[in-house]
């Protein structure tokens, strides 16, 4: 297991979640239950809204967790991404298998960098509707067995039902006229300084696309790309741009306005 504080039940206090969020509340159990029952060295959910073009990492149990779904945001590429899109379980028993190399190259390569073995993905879904993706990660190869299949699935669906269920009340109680604009209001309340947030890093790519003149979309890849090709986090590169220390002129050369930050730490 990756090493870190935890409580005296042996399990990772929940420090940094997204608890705050009426949607989310019990989330972050249910990724540490995922853990202890499924022989995994780590767990995340991420939550995505296609109307909105927005995906919100709500929890991840370690540094690991966090990295691995930071970068899949930042690729755009990943099991986590073709479980959603393609609503079935991706499992990858071992990174280094070809198959994995070939379909998702630039992830596998990041992952078995940082000490990653096997990496498992779960579609949550409410009745067929993706709602997100539950991620599970080891660093030992091996296929997860039957029960702790059965298990990452079970988390899987207590996943959907938390939010379905808290989603619900989260409608009866909003002013809101429908359930999108609720749930863009949900998000942009999210707080910006939060461990798992990605607000700034859509609120750096509305500025860069005003500087660019160009969809806040396209502004959100140029993002991307700097953050791969300069070894940073995507969050550090948006919190940089948001404090003007990073200009859209910048994101063509990676060492120009980067040269300051090379030891950025975290999760790209």
């Amino acid at each position: 297991m990756v090493s870190g504080d935890r409580d005296e039940d042996g399990t990772r206090p929940p420090a940094g979640t997204r608890e705050g969020s009426p949607v989310f509340a019990g989330v972050a159990e249910v990724c540490e239950t995922a853990v202890r029952w499924c022989g995994a060295d780590g767990a995340a959910a991420a939550m995505f809204t296609k109307e909105l073009g927005v995906r919100e990492l709500v929890y991840a149990t370690d540094p690991v967790a966090h990295r691995i779904d930071d970068l899949q945001f930042t690729l755009g590429e990943g099991p986590c991404l073709d479980a959603y899109l393609l609503s079935t379980p991706q499992l990858v028993d071992d990174v280094a298998e070809a198959d994995a190399r070939v379909h998702w190259p630039a992830f596998i390569a990041e992952v078995a960098e940082a000490g990653v073995a096997a990496v498992f993905a779960f579609p949550i879904e409410d009745d067929g509707r993706p709602l997100g993706v539950l991620e599970l990660y080891r660093t030992t190869a091996g296929p997860l067995s039957a029960a702790e299949f059965a298990r990452a699935t079970a988390c899987a669906d207590a996943a959907a039902r938390t939010i379905v269920d808290n989603w619900s009340r989260y409608l009866d109680e909003s002013d809101s006229s429908s359930p999108a604009d609720a749930m863009a209001e949900e998000m942009s309340a999210a707080d910006q300084s939060g461990e798992f947030s990605r607000s700034r890093i859509y609120t750096a790519s509305g500025m860069l696309a005003v500087q660019l003149v160009v969809l806040p979309d396209e502004a959100l890849d140029r993002m991307r790309a700097y953050a791969f090709r300069s070894g940073r986090p995507i969050g550090r590169v948006a919190d940089d741009i948001i404090a003007r220390r990073l200009t859209g002129a910048d994101l063509d050369d990676p060492d120009q306005g980067a040269h300051d930050h090379e030891n950025d730490g975290g999760p790209r």
